[in-house]
């Protein structure tokens, strides 16, 4: 039997079934409070492994810590009258060439910006921004003649147990170092619709506010990733992560010439099939064995996705600690490309290309479908500005 006419059969009864989810689903849920610190840099690629080293922190700290800025970032807020001038404070990477790579939500709202090292401050402009990865980059002239820019990890590829520190202004107090080991890779988190394209590094080197925009270091003294979050959840220890190097090496070239990152936009989010939701929808157990795809939870006003007339979910649902929006149709190819898993997901986003025109073929209600949408260049959203002014 077909994947299709079973889901016909089994979601047939699939309105009034989300419903009732949706209306005694019950289950405990802690959402991780995230506050941000990060960045990162570009520098000439050394061989092609990884290099095994063994310096201490002592060492890390004294070579790699004069690549190391402080940030100052002042913005006006005109609807206040005690706190008009907002003043913030993060850390940044030197790259070379009077540029600084650091997080945009450092300087986002920033009127005017100088970068600080070693007591000296340096004016500083706005080269480059791209919420969706966090990301800024800096020009101060007159910082080339006084640091060296800190090198970039050979590989993008990271060991869960390698040795991890990071430095930055932990609090604005003055540069330090911490150390610690990275504790995970491949961590997806809830930034942005497009964040799950590019995972973190996760380490348990101490990250606190103000080193947002510094670095995270192996043992060689390479740049590994640019600190951008940690968990302000009071139930977690020492839980930070990191901009991997590999998006770094990709987006920053196009910061620095062009200002942005352009992006195609595709709109939508969501996550695959699991037995998990295939069971919520009512389906047979039989049909985990047909289906596979990719469930649309959420449609971004005015996207392709929007556009071609794909359709989100409307039944929120928990699961255990899992949030989930059911009732969306399920992608299960682009352009001919089966999207059996994540990582077919990644790549199809990842081909995407602005202007072009993408087949799609869907599953609504059980019923197959295809529809064309015309790939757009994804702006600056207003909702992205609103998730770091919430940090």
């Amino acid at each position: 039997m077909s994947a299709s006419r079973i889901l016909f059969i089994a979601l047939s009864i699939r309105s009034v079934h989300l419903k009732l989810l949706a209306l005694f689903a019950l289950a405990a849920f802690a959402m991780m409070t995230l506050s941000s610190p990060a960045v990162a840099q570009e520098v000439p690629v050394i061989g092609d492994k990884r290099a095994r080293c063994s310096r201490t922190p002592a060492e890390i700290y004294r070579e790699a810590a004069p690549s190391i800025v402080q940030i100052f970032s002042f913005g006006i807020n005109p609807y206040r009258v005690v706190g008009r001038v907002e003043s913030k404070t993060g850390s940044g990477v030197f790259l070379g060439d009077d540029l600084v790579a650091t997080n945009f939500h450092v300087v986002l709202d920033a009127t005017s910006l100088a970068v600080g090292v070693e007591g000296i401050v340096f004016e500083a402009e706005l080269v480059g921004r791209d919420p969706v990865f966090d990301i800024a980059v800096l020009r101060a002239p007159g910082l080339s003649a006084q640091i060296d820019p800190l090198p970039l990890a050979p590989s993008d590829e990271v060991t869960i147990g390698q040795p991890a520190h990071v430095i930055g202004y932990p609090l604005g107090i003055g540069k330090s170092i911490s150390t610690g080991i990275v504790s995970g890779k491949g961590r997806v988190l809830p930034i942005n619709t497009s964040s799950w394209l590019s995972p973190f590094i996760q380490t348990d080197a101490p990250v606190s506010g103000g080193n947002s925009g510094g670095a995270l270091i192996d043992d060689c003294g390479h740049l590994i990733g640019l600190v951008t979050l940690r968990s302000v959840s009071p139930e977690a220890e020492n839980i930070g992560f990191a901009i991997p190097v590999g998006t770094l090496r990709r987006e920053l070239p196009e910061l620095i010439a062009t200002g942005k990152v352009a992006r195609p936009w595709h709109g939508l989010y969501g996550q695959m099939v699991t037995p998990v939701i295939l069971q919520l929808l009512g389906a047979p157990p039989i049909a985990a064995l047909f289906t596979r795809g990719f469930l649309v939870e959420t449609v971004e006003p005015g996207s392709a996705a929007d556009k071609a007339g794909i359709r989100g979910g409307m039944f929120p649902v928990m699961w255990g600690m899992e949030q989930m929006i059911l009732g969306g149709d399920i992608i299960t190819q682009v352009n001919g490309t089966k999207v059996a898993s994540l990582e077919d997901a990644r790549i199809v986003v990842q081909e995407l290309k602005i202007g072009e025109t993408v087949t799609v073929k869907l599953l609504r209600e059980g019923i197959e479908m295809e529809v064309s949408a015309v790939i757009e260049e994804r702006p600056i959203l207003d909702r992205d500005l609103e998730a770091y002014r919430a940090r």
